[in-house]
């Protein structure tokens, strides 16, 4: 079946559309020529199903828990993000045990744990967590001195992308308004031409249609006056008792 449409409207020569009941005609024409068209594919159809991290069976469990809505298991600790001291009761330790504890501030190893008394042990990994957080705060003021003096720059190169990628757009946007608009303009003074040339050639057809109609006018007219004329012939030779002559044998 030949899908090639002849597209042969002229809207801006054919005023027809105007007239009382032309449109709704159309509009139901439009309709009925629609529901014999094949109906649009699913957009979801489209493009063939991506299993994601069909690789990577952690990343696949994640997502389907995401999915799922369930909460991350096991959920983020966040004691670690707090300096908390221990309690008077965590710190209560013998003299004899405090007198074997190291003096040393740095972390200490599980096996020197077991030799340490408990509240030593808290205070310990309480001085361990303090030191931690600071190395990250001495982490974050650092990245704020890099923003603070690397940062507004970036930010105006950033900018700067940004509004050249505008312009670009804004460009294209007016290259393809530009296009779309001479194109009318095209579309516009072509039919206009057409149209010029459509009125000399309907001008035309009148007046050969004018001029046939006048020569069946005189050709019935002349057809009807020799039948006239054969009928006088015939009673003239009836009067006068002279034989009629068929023209074919004259």
């Amino acid at each position: 079946m030949s899908t090639q449409i002849s597209l042969d409207a002229l809207p801006y020569v054919d005023k027809q559309i105007d007239e009382p009941g032309v449109r709704t005609l159309v509009d139901k024409l439009i309709a009925s020529e629609m529901k014999r068209m094949p109906k649009p594919r699913d957009p979801a159809t489209l493009f063939p199903d991506i299993e994601l991290f069909k690789d990577n069976e952690l990343m696949q469990q994640e997502l389907d828990r995401v999915r799922r809505g369930k909460p991350m298991e096991p959920k983020l600790d966040l004691s670690r993000y707090q300096l908390e001291i221990p309690t008077a009761a965590d710190t209560t330790t013998s003299s004899s045990s405090s007198s074997e504890t190291p003096e040393s501030s740095e972390s200490i190893t599980p096996s020197a744990s077991e030799e340490l008394p408990e509240g030593r042990v808290l205070w310990l990994k309480a001085l361990d967590n303090a030191n931690a957080q600071l190395e990250h705060q001495n982490q974050r003021i650092m990245n704020l001195e890099l923003v603070q003096k690397f940062g507004g720059n970036a930010w105006n190169i950033h900018n700067y992308q940004m509004e050249y990628d505008l312009s670009l757009l804004r460009k294209a946007v007016d290259d393809t308004k530009a296009e779309v608009i001479e194109l009318n303009k095209s579309r516009k003074r072509d039919q206009l031409e057409a149209a010029e040339s459509l009125q000399r050639l309907e001008a035309k057809w009148a007046e050969m249609i004018s001029a046939t109609l006048q020569v069946e006018v005189a050709s019935a007219s002349l057809e009807a006056e020799l039948e006239q004329l054969k009928t006088y012939e015939a009673n003239l030779c009836k009067e006068l008792g002279v034989p009629l002559v068929q023209p074919s044998q004259q």
